[in-house]
């Protein structure tokens, strides 16, 4: 019998890997709270005690719990010798006048840095939407052309762009791009990836045999190597977007999970997999994917294991786009309704669409033999932008 996976953080050692991330998320808390404010400070430390127990400062593990009992005890041990005589207690009242003023900077402090942070975020929308429009523009421009290509392969170079300002390197005298997509010469689609077989054929990985009993909803855990990105995947085919608000055990949940497409096969998977997440600004879910963005970071960042229940799949990142969602009564190219190609002009009508709505001025390499993966999130440059990150598998 296979042993048990276990999830440990210093003393502590948690049943599933959801208990563990929220006790990772408490340890960010903490080293945070700690960094900013001296809780020896009876004073300090009675403020911050009475923010967690109104629930202003929330933990969700163990170690929360037990740094509050700290901070309790720091406040029953520090704060008992204040109220002994009259003099201590008005040396109290002024250290809490003190406090008071400390508090309007703590106050102030926190209000620069969500302006600080305002900024950078309304920085990359305009600069992201800068991106979209150039692309719009240069789809225009070829439309124009040559009216019997709906869809257009229009690039931005950005070999040089900073993380935090996606800035093209050629500036205004960038030179118009129009990389095409790969040929797909094959009538059918046929992939060595590919499977056939019954569910019940299909043995469960035993490392995650634990999160499925816990779950039978979860399919496999996605981890975008050297990045924040390492969560559990789920999929309801008969409630498509049940997870959009909630979390693994179906509580509510703002951040949500990452969840695959009703109409993915996990078992036998279809040509395209498509998995979504939230575009959170504290970076959780898929808030990291914005940084593709930077050409730099794309290059550097190429590898993505998505273990399912039944295999451990690798897949390299070949493009990054911009999208936004259309109706269903239009007639723009969607490529979040791209799931299974069984003939070469199914294929080479996906592979044309992303390259048009590609960011980078480069290829994006996928061949017929190819089984592809899509992280779909949102992205603010438009009314219902989205954004897309395209791998294939190699392994």
């Amino acid at each position: 019998m296979a042993e048990k996976k276990r999830f440990i953080i210093g003393g502590f050692e948690f049943e599933t890997y959801y208990e563990y991330r929220a006790a990772q998320e408490d340890v960010k808390k903490i080293e945070c709270i700690n960094e900013e404010l001296d809780i020896q400070d009876p004073e300090v430390a009675l403020r911050l005690y009475n923010d967690i127990r109104d629930g202003i400062i929330t933990f969700n593990s163990p170690i929360g719990a037990q740094y509050t009992d700290h901070v309790a005890d720091i406040v029953a041990n520090k704060s008992a010798g204040l109220l002994d005589d009259r003099e201590i207690i008005e040396e109290a009242a002024t250290k809490a006048k003190s406090s008071r003023r400390l508090g309007l900077i703590f106050v102030a402090t926190a209000v620069v840095l969500v302006g600080i942070y305002a900024t950078v975020e309304i920085r990359d929308v305009l600069e992201t939407r800068r991106i979209a429009k150039e692309i719009a523009q240069r789809q225009e421009e070829i439309a124009s052309q040559d009216t019997n290509n709906s869809q257009n392969n229009v690039k931005i170079n950005n070999e040089s762009a900073d993380i935090d300002s996606v800035e093209n390197s050629n500036g205004d005298n960038q030179q118009e791009e129009t990389t095409a997509s790969n040929d797909i010469t094959e009538d059918l689609i046929v992939s060595p990836w590919d499977t056939n077989y019954a569910p019940e054929d299909r043995e469960i990985l035993a490392d995650l045999q634990d999160l499925y009993n816990e779950n039978h909803e979860f399919v496999g855990i996605l981890e975008v190597v050297d990045t924040d990105i390492n969560y559990p995947v789920m999929q309801t085919p008969n409630d498509p977007e049940y997870y959009l608000r909630r979390d693994f055990y179906g509580n509510d949940s703002t951040a949500g999970t990452l969840f695959v497409d009703y109409r993915c096969d996990i078992v036998n998977p279809t040509t395209n997999t498509i998995i979504y997440g939230h575009n959170m600004r504290s970076g959780t879910m898929f808030g990291g994917l914005k940084r593709y963005l930077d050409y730099d970071y794309y290059q550097s960042h190429k590898t993505i294991i998505f273990k399912t229940l039944y295999e451990e799949q690798e897949y390299q990142v070949v493009g990054v786009g911009l999208s936004a969602v259309g109706y269903d009564d239009d007639d723009s190219y969607k490529y979040y309704d791209f799931i299974n190609a069984v003939t070469g002009s199914e294929l080479q009508e996906f592979l044309d669409n992303i390259q048009s709505l590609s960011v980078f001025d480069e290829t994006i390499d996928i061949s017929a033999t190819d089984k592809i993966l899509t992280l779909s999130t949102c992205n603010s440059y438009t009314e219902d932008g989205r954004m897309f990150v395209v791998a294939k598998r190699v392994k």
